[in-house]
């Protein structure tokens, strides 16, 4: 199961496959999805399976000693895991998770191949109506941008709100 797991994730666009998996596969087992739910389940599914992949290696990387003191001085196990495993988790997973979220906002292209009208689909229609190539993408991309902007600046206030005085900069 790695073996394939690997393979599907190491190809450029999981998400893509996924999208026209779901779409022609659930209705055959009688599961009628538009193609927004469509696309949005396969994002999800995308997205979750990176997000639990993130927060693995975040409980991880929590240093067993920081465990092993808490159950020392006597803390119950959900009270280690409230107090200590918890806190250090979400600080190292909020990098990744900004990346997921923003490889997902710009995986949201991919929407077309079951039809449904997203962005770069709807530029690419009003450049055939008007002929504006440079000012519709343009502002196309300066949308993406905006977006992945809005993604980092909230990973940014949340690292900063997470943030331990005297261990580490966060800037």
């Amino acid at each position: 199961m790695p073996a394939v797991r690997q393979k599907l994730h190491s190809s450029p666009c999981p998400d893509f496959r996924s999208q026209l998996f779901l779409f022609y596969a659930l209705p055959d087992i009688g599961i009628r999805l538009t193609p927004f739910e469509t696309s949005w389940l396969a994002l999800a599914l995308w997205g979750g399976a990176y997000q639990t992949e993130v927060f693995r290696a975040a409980f991880e990387a929590v240093p067993k000693g920081e465990v092993t003191a808490a159950r020392a001085l006597g803390l119950p196990a959900f009270q280690t895991f409230l107090d200590i495993t918890l806190p250090i988790a979400l600080r190292i997973a909020i990098t990744g998770t900004t990346t997921t979220a923003i490889t997902q906002f710009r995986s949201s292209s991919f929407m077309i191949v079951v039809g449904y009208q997203e962005l770069t689909y709807v530029a690419n229609r009003i450049v055939s109506d008007t002929f504006k190539v440079f000012e519709t993408f343009g502002i196309a991309c300066l949308m993406y941008l905006l977006g992945c902007s809005i993604i980092s600046a909230l990973s940014r206030t949340f690292e900063r709100r997470l943030a331990v005085p005297g261990l580490g900069v966060v800037k």
